[in-house]
């Protein structure tokens, strides 16, 4: 009878998470959904006409409303042509590494995927929340989802943002490494007595700004010039802090008038900022070894030679050979060229980090002329420009005391560096 006939009901994908398959009996059907319940209100057979055809017909518009004739909204990706070529590149080689981690015990694959781990997780999110809004959105053309799917386009919308945001953070770290602690150093350049003044200026201004994040303060040398600096050097503890001080590197030029002058004067002051050195770690993956041993020749007859007690050891990744004959035994001799492999190492470590430090150095100080400027703090005209990336902003006094406007121009050129590295990632990728 048609009393006993039951119904099912089944939803897109998008929707699963709302509703599971629901087994409709004839007395009722499914009219409305509450997205705060999550249950679904029905109502009496008695109140309905026709169950029978249009039930039916309600089942066969959900399982083909994607294919409806009506227009549907797209879901808008936030990301730039530039990020997602980068985030594609990373996706493909994310997923090569992976396979070449389970199957070979590659150690590059292996950092690879440690380092983009996390960057691969959130945008695999992103472009699942992406692919749920096409889904919901293209049911907003049918009367009976359209409340729902509004509801629900509403909620994956917010978590789209989430997520881009955290593919943004994800993108600097990996572009850039913004963890560790800084060492911050600042020197008068061109200027005399005015580039003392500011170089104070700029001192207070980043101290501060240290203080209101909770970061730690610790001066390492200081050289006074009068009521003026001519160089401190400091280090900078606390979370992200390299991240926050990372474009300050560079050459700043202010322009204005002294106290005892009428003539606008034009001074630099030179920005250093460095990751502080870590305690260097030396790990050698055995995986990475290919050991050999061979008779031991020299001094001491019959007794070494007759024995293949002589250890020869190859570090693939540096192309270091190793070799040690000290003993007869030839697992004492293995670990005396592991010994020997781990200082060589260390040491090749050591004088790259110090070149790159003093590369790095000078690189920002350039030589503290007034054309070799990053930045320019105009009194004249109230603006501070950064000449990097051709962005500005009014108002410096509220700037040099106020530490959440210190934190907006930050966070513009931040943004801007992202995209023009992305862009150079992006074309090299093309070629």
């Amino acid at each position: 009878s048609v009393s006993r006939t039951m119904f099912f009901t089944a939803f897109p994908r998008n929707l699963s998470r709302v509703s599971t398959f629901r087994r409709i009996p004839s007395e009722q059907i499914l009219t409305k959904a509450s997205r705060d319940s999550r249950t679904f209100i029905l109502r009496p057979f008695s109140q309905q006409q026709n169950l029978l055809t249009s039930s039916t017909a309600m089942c066969r518009r959900h399982a083909h409303v994607q294919h409806s004739a009506c227009k549907t909204v797209a879901p808008v990706d936030m990301l730039t042509s530039d990020q997602r070529s980068y985030l594609e590149r990373i996706k493909k080689d994310y997923q090569s590494s992976l396979e070449a981690t389970l199957h070979k015990h590659s150690t590059p694959a292996q950092r690879f995927v440690n380092k983009f781990a996390d960057l691969h997780n959130a945008y695999s999110a992103y472009c699942a929340i992406l692919q749920d809004m096409a889904e919901c959105s293209s049911m907003l053309s049918d009367p009976d989802m359209q409340e729902l799917a509004k509801a629900e386009l509403s909620s994956l919308t917010t978590q789209l943002e989430e997520a881009y945001r955290e593919i943004e953070g994800e993108i600097s770290e990996t572009l850039h490494p913004t963890r560790g602690d800084v060492i911050l150093e600042l020197r008068m350049a061109t200027g005399g007595l005015e580039s003392s003044l500011f170089t104070n200026e700029l001192k207070v201004v980043y101290q501060n700004l240290a203080m209101s994040l909770g970061y730690s303060w610790k001066v390492l040398e200081e050289d006074r010039e009068g009521e003026g600096l001519s160089r401190i050097e400091v280090e900078i503890s606390g979370p992200g802090a390299y991240s926050i001080f990372q474009f300050e590197g560079g050459v700043h030029r202010v322009q204005r008038i002294p106290v005892n002058d009428t003539r606008v004067h034009t001074s630099t002051v030179v920005v250093i900022v460095m990751l502080k050195p870590e305690d260097l770690q030396i790990d050698i993956n055995p995986y990475d070894l290919v050991v050999k041993y061979a008779r031991s020749s020299g001094p001491g007859g019959q007794g070494v030679a007759s024995t293949f007690s002589k250890c020869i050891m190859l570090h693939k990744p540096s192309g270091r050979t190793i070799t040690s004959q000290a003993t007869r035994a030839a697992d004492q001799n293995k670990l005396d060229c592991l010994a020997k492999l781990h200082n060589v190492l260390l040491h090749e470590e050591l004088n790259a980090r110090d070149s790159d430090y003093e590369r790095k150095q000078k690189q920002q100080a350039m030589n503290g002329d007034r054309s070799d400027k990053i930045r320019t703090y105009s009194y004249k005209t109230d603006r501070i420009t950064d000449h990097r990336y051709k962005v500005s902003t009014a108002g410096i006094e509220d700037y040099l005391s106020n530490p959440s406007k210190f934190m907006g121009f930050h966070e513009t050129v931040s943004r801007h560096w992202q995209l023009g590295k992305l862009a150079e990632l992006a074309s090299d990728l093309s070629k």
